[in-house]
């Protein structure tokens, strides 16, 4: 049996592979993560990954869909299962901090591809095209919110992007502060972004 053109022993040994780039990506960081270190992870040969993969670049890719994955498959259900804009909002927000503190090994690698890797000839890194998917995903809650009345009139891309920024400033907060209170923060980013988008009687 196959799962799309690939054996299910070839999906399990993908899988390995992006799972050792990953912890490689978090502990050595990216200028040292190398092929050969993430082989020696994985105990196998360079070459099983260049077989799998082509190279670094295309495993990177694969790294960060993986771990945009993780992240979807966390914070989607939470945020259709509320029954108004207002409380998917806010589980927008919860989700998002509560994947950073359940899954910090992912994190850490997307945060080093990121700061590190950037696009070819000048163009947009291995993670742009993810990071214009939360943004367009959330501009979704927020439409959804103006129009049911729950929401002020705003810019919706523009709130987009200022919810997301807030976000995304806290990864590296985490590394900084590696007991940053994530639910006090979770708590203090609902109430700022209720009252930023709520629609004053």
């Amino acid at each position: 049996m196959t799962s799309g053109s690939r054996t299910f022993i070839e999906e399990a040994r993908r899988a390995q592979i992006i799972a050792c780039a990953i912890e490689v990506l978090a502990e050595q960081g990216y200028a040292h993560t190398t092929l050969a270190r993430i082989a020696k992870q994985a105990k196998i040969s360079t070459g099983v990954i260049s077989y799998h993969f082509g190279g670094k670049k295309q495993l990177i890719e694969a790294v960060v869909a993986e771990v945009a994955r993780l992240a979807t498959d966390m914070m989607v259900p939470r945020i259709l299962a509320q029954p108004t804009a207002t409380e998917a909002l806010r589980a927008y927000l919860e989700s998002n901090l509560d994947f950073m503190r359940e899954h910090r090994t992912p994190l850490l690698a997307l945060m080093e591809i990121i700061t590190h890797m950037p696009g070819e000839e000048g163009g947009p890194g291995p993670y742009a095209e993810q990071a214009e998917v939360a943004i367009t995903d959330l501009e979704k809650v927020l439409d959804w919110g103006r129009q049911t009345g729950e929401f002020r009139d705003f810019d919706k891309r523009s709130m987009a992007i200022t919810i997301r920024g807030a976000v995304d400033a806290v990864p590296s907060r985490i590394v900084h502060e590696p007991d940053l209170d994530l639910d006090l923060l979770a708590r203090e980013l609902v109430t700022t972004f209720t009252l930023a988008t709520r629609r004053k009687p």
